[in-house]
């Protein structure tokens, strides 16, 4: 039996939602005012174009990009939106903290964190601040200079991403991962277990691109897991959104230095103004780099002569939205204004936002939870089709309560590695729904006269019937029967069908009843019989009872 999940209120048993929570918690509902909350203006005009990655980085300035805010519309999550935008799933949340992830609520405004403070670091090569879940590329030189940045995975608490610097030892295109033996032992463990290698395509981690870094068994690389960009879920390795990797893969040449740092707290200048950025951060380094900061503070008022606002300070602490936030300005009057956010219009598709095929009444699904409530169906089914390779999922309408159906699925294997990835990942418990029909009988006219008896009755099992029927043949034979048609043209319709696939096909009259079987094959025992069936329903998906002479 499959269990019945329900989420009244969010189940521990299921990880990600519980993870995705967590990255919530780490900010709470603010309490305090929110800086920028003041400054958020009515828009005169929607922007339709948005930098997100590539910016120019004026002498002496620290921080780049701009703050934008946009209007969410029905269907989307937090996901897709931070992927169409260039950032990191734990960057929106941060900067909007109480929104739901997955079903966020139509036509709420949120805010898009477009800008970045520089992290203390040279500005050459690539430097990732591990705090801000955040790498930059610097090309040119201190007279001008760019720097393109992008969104990262990064690893976890247990198995943390190095700090230091290294550089890029060498670059594969669709590279074969290796598995490393602490990582086999843990899928070992999860009863997932992993081959020795993974080639190029679809299940590989790496995705299609790999920067090799001098640090032995770290790398900048790809994912078959866009929606975990933004979060600290990997062994050690630096994560980023596919189409971002192979930007970075064409512009790095080997030998480039790379800086990992971890810094979740910023101060940078622009415009003659201080800027402070704050990332939550569950690491124990939190107090010696807060201490760095308040020391770096103190030294501007006492350069400037002017008293800071502290409690502005403590407010952006204890907010730690990972923006940057205006503090101070570094000379009466010297602040040439801070820029307002812009709103942007919202897109009419969202880039990598996942598709979900309409469920087939002829092909293979699972049923993921059978719900109440049609918001908590829309959240499970929204973190379901953010897997990683994609597991498609809907939210149908039942008389009472909500379904949801992870499909379709043309092969029996695929419904049942999505079940088996379904419990590994998020400790749901799905249920193969079976095909309503064989693929060839799919193709039958729904005005046809099928008796009861008729071949579709789902997978053949050990329990397949052996009908005792009389017929043509030799007596004591047997064959696979796939379907019973009272009229000729329908028979040998579905014979031709079975024929094409490579099957030995055909008809017959039944002698007691004015019907045509279409049978396959002939063989000495149901033994014989029984293994066929069980083979051409991996196959081919085609479902049988044996028919006996």
């Amino acid at each position: 039996m499959y269990r019945i999940i329900e989420l009244i209120s969010i189940s521990n048993t299921l990880r990600l939602i519980v993870f995705f929570v967590v990255i919530l918690s780490l900010h709470g509902c603010a309490t305090t005012k929110i800086v920028h909350e003041e400054h958020q203006p009515i828009p005169r005009h929607l922007e339709e174009y948005v930098e997100q990655n590539e910016f120019s980085v004026a002498k002496r300035d620290d921080v780049i990009g701009r703050l934008r805010f946009i209007s969410l519309e029905k269907g989307d999550t937090l996901p897709d939106i931070a992927r169409h935008f260039g950032l990191g799933i734990k960057e929106v949340t941060a900067a909007n903290p109480g929104v739901d992830i997955w079903v966020p609520k139509a036509g709420e405004r949120i805010m898009l964190p477009l800008s970045f403070i520089l992290p203390d670091a040279p500005r050459k090569g690539i430097v990732i601040n591990l705090a801000a879940m955040r790498l930059f590329q610097f090309k040119g030189n201190g007279e001008s200079l760019a720097v393109l940045t992008y969104p990262a995975g990064v690893g976890t608490e247990e198995r943390p991403s190095p700090t230091g610097q290294m550089f890029v030892e060498r670059k594969v295109s669709r590279p074969t991962w290796h598995v490393p033996s602490s990582i086999a032992e843990d899928h070992r463990k999860k009863g997932d277990p992993l081959p020795a290698k993974i080639l190029p395509g679809p299940q590989n981690p790496l995705g299609e691109y790999a920067l090799y870094l001098s640090k032995p068994s770290y790398l900048i690389h790809g994912t078959n897991k866009p929606a975990s960009i933004g979060l600290r879920a990997t062994n050690g390795c630096i994560r980023l959104y596919p189409e971002n990797v192979k930007k970075l893969y064409e512009n790095t040449p080997v030998k480039t230095p790379v800086y990992m740092v971890n810094q979740p707290y910023l101060l940078g200048q622009s415009n003659g103004a201080v800027y402070m950025e704050v990332h939550a951060s569950p690491e124990d380094l939190d107090a010696a780099e807060l201490d760095k900061i308040y020391a770096k503070l103190r030294n501007i008022e006492k350069k400037s002569g002017r008293a800071l606002d502290w409690s502005k300070v403590k407010n952006v602490l204890a907010e730690a939205r990972g923006i940057p936030v205006p503090i101070f300005e570094i000379s009466q009057g010297s602040g040439k204004g801070v820029a307002e956010p812009m709103e942007v219009r919202h897109p009419g598709e969202l880039f990598g936002r996942p598709e979900i095929p309409e469920l087939k009444k002829d092909a293979w699904s699972v049923l993921a939870a059978d719900l109440h409530d049609e918001i908590d169906a829309v959240r499970m089914a929204a973190i379901i089709n953010h897997q990683g390779p994609p597991i498609p999922a809907k939210v149908v309408s039942k008389n009472v309560g909500y379904q949801v159906i992870a499909g379709p699925f043309n092969d029996i294997r695929d419904a049942k590695d999505a079940i088996k990835r379904l419990k590994i990942d998020l400790e749901i418990d799905g249920r193969l729904i079976e095909r309503a029909a064989a693929s060839p009988a799919a193709v039958r006219p729904k005005n046809e006269n099928t008796p009861p008896d008729r071949a579709v009755k789902g997978p053949a099992k050990e329990k397949t019937k052996v009908s005792k029927t009389g017929g043509p043949g030799n007596p004591g034979g047997y064959a696979l029967q796939i379907g019973v048609f009272a009229e000729e043209k329908n028979a040998l319709s579905l014979a031709e069908k079975l024929k094409q696939q490579g099957y030995e096909a055909s008809f017959h009259k039944d002698g007691k009843r004015p019907l045509l079987r279409v049978l396959i094959g002939g063989f000495d025992t149901s033994e014989k019989a029984l293994e066929e069936s069980r083979l051409i329903l991996q196959k081919d998906g085609i479902e049988s009872v044996i028919y006996r002479y």
